[in-house]
């Protein structure tokens, strides 16, 4: 509904009040002035109260519609930035098109270049497969002789498969000799010769035992770490630490448990719990002819 619409509305409203009160005024000069004037006194009434409602609801309209206008205006904002937004990417279209047009004739400009050079190679495409062919000569000829060596380190592998496999069986015998003879010395009261050689020191002399036994003697050390079950103590292959040893773990003069050794290096040596105890860092450590001697 349009402003001018509203506006003839009121109009035609207040025309109706202004013809009531005249009709009043008129009919209030006959016999029932009284009752004529009360009827169109109602009559105003109501008039005057359909027209504050009708002017409430064409407020209210008018307050939609400003706000539609308004909702209008901001869609139209919207439409302007989105069309400056497109217009600016249409532009970067354009830029881009142009350069991808750029690219492609500096494109067909290489290729130009490369059907040169491919006619060049062309030509010299004999040559090259003469040189090709010779070097395929030669290939077949270094296959061969790859083979051959081939052939040739297999042997070799073999032998040296054949001779680690005696290595590996001349160690176990080495190792069970030693178990042997550290088995047979314990026995005997002593340890053995072999298991207390001095161990040479250098470089140059590694893994090379040295031939002057040691005295046998008692091995005490303390613990140095304890991770869960895996215990290492300050003893070692130099203090004649070997593997399979067995330590007595004591905290003065209590006994805590057993150790026993399964790696020796030259200063210190660690091993399991025979069973589970509690060992704590400091405890003193002595091996079983030190308890022994000490039993003794």
């Amino acid at each position: 509904m349009s402003i001018l619409t509203k506006v003839f509305i009121v109009l035609l409203a207040v025309l109706s009040i202004a013809f009531t009160t005249m009709t009043v005024a008129m009919v209030a000069q006959t016999t029932n002035w009284k009752d004529t004037a009360e009827k169109y006194r109602q009559h105003a009434s109501v008039a005057d109260s359909s027209l504050r409602h009708q002017i409430a609801a064409h407020s209210v309209d008018l307050a939609t519609s400003r706000d539609a206008v308004q909702r209008h205006r901001e869609r139209t904002g919207d439409l302007e930035v989105q069309l400056r937004e497109s217009t600016a990417g249409l532009a970067s279209i354009r830029a881009e098109l142009a350069r991808a047009e750029s690219e492609r004739s500096s494109t067909e400009a290489m290729n130009r270049g490369l059907l040169a050079q491919i006619e060049i190679a062309r030509g010299n495409e004999s040559s090259y497969r003469q040189q090709r062919e010779m070097l395929d000569r030669q290939n077949i000829d270094l296959q061969q002789r790859n083979i051959d060596l081939n052939g040739r380190v297999n042997e070799l592998t073999s032998t040296i498969s054949v001779l680690a496999e005696q290595k590996r069986q001349f160690e176990q015998q080495i190792n069970i000799l030693r178990s042997e003879n550290m088995r047979m010395s314990r026995g005997a009261g002593r340890i053995g010769a072999s298991s207390r050689m001095e161990a040479a020191t250098g470089v140059a002399m590694r893994n090379i035992e040295a031939w002057t036994p040691v005295q046998g003697s008692a091995i005490r050390g303390k613990i140095l770490e304890v991770q869960g079950n895996l215990v290492t103590v300050s003893v070692g292959a130099s203090a004649g630490v070997t593997e399979g040893m067995v330590f007595v773990i004591h905290r003065g003069g209590e006994y805590i448990g057993d150790l026993k050794i399964s790696m020796v290096d030259p200063d210190k040596a660690a091993g399991r719990l025979v069973r589970p105890c509690s060992p704590l860092l400091g405890d003193k450590v002595s091996d079983t002819l030190a308890m022994s001697g000490s039993g003794g």
